[in-house]
């Protein structure tokens, strides 16, 4: 199935990425919403959360096969992954995602392996460190909490 035309920077192309990290271990895990949900992350990509649902459904579909041959799309996938980085051009929508991301992968307590390839994969191709992340998680809090 063709993969949707998506605007650079959109609300669209963030979701996507951001359920990526969600089926990075084949597995939508009910904590990884709760999390998008604490940290009303719908809205902040300028989504309702069943948009986002929709989205990333959508990828799920044209993921198929690949995600039930392997028990994920390996880094040796780059052209697909990257081509989903490539959405994302603002280094502020870059941080917001990649911090999103991070809430993502540790919400069920446990990173897999897939989870932290893909998600250093994210960190490398756009330029940001864990550190970056980390300051924007504490950024964020006193910001969320007001």
């Amino acid at each position: 199935m063709p993969t949707a035309v998506r605007h650079t920077d959109s609300p669209e192309a963030l979701a996507r990425l951001l359920a990526l990290l969600i089926v990075a271990d084949t597995r939508l895990d009910p904590r990884e919403l709760a999390m998008l949900d604490e940290l009303d992350a719908y809205a902040r990509l300028g989504l309702e959360r069943a948009d986002f649902m929709h989205v990333a459904g959508a990828l799920c579909d044209e993921l198929g096969d690949r995600l039930q041959q392997r028990p994920w799309l390996s880094l040796s996938e780059r052209a697909l992954i990257d081509a989903e980085l490539q959405c994302v051009q603002d280094p502020a929508k870059r941080l917001l995602v990649a911090r999103l991301g991070a809430a993502i992968i540790t919400a069920d307590g446990r990173v897999q392996d897939s989870e932290r390839a893909l998600f250093d994969h994210l960190l490398l191709r756009w330029g940001l460190t864990r550190a970056d992340v980390t300051q924007a998680i504490r950024e964020d809090r006193p910001a969320r909490a007001q």
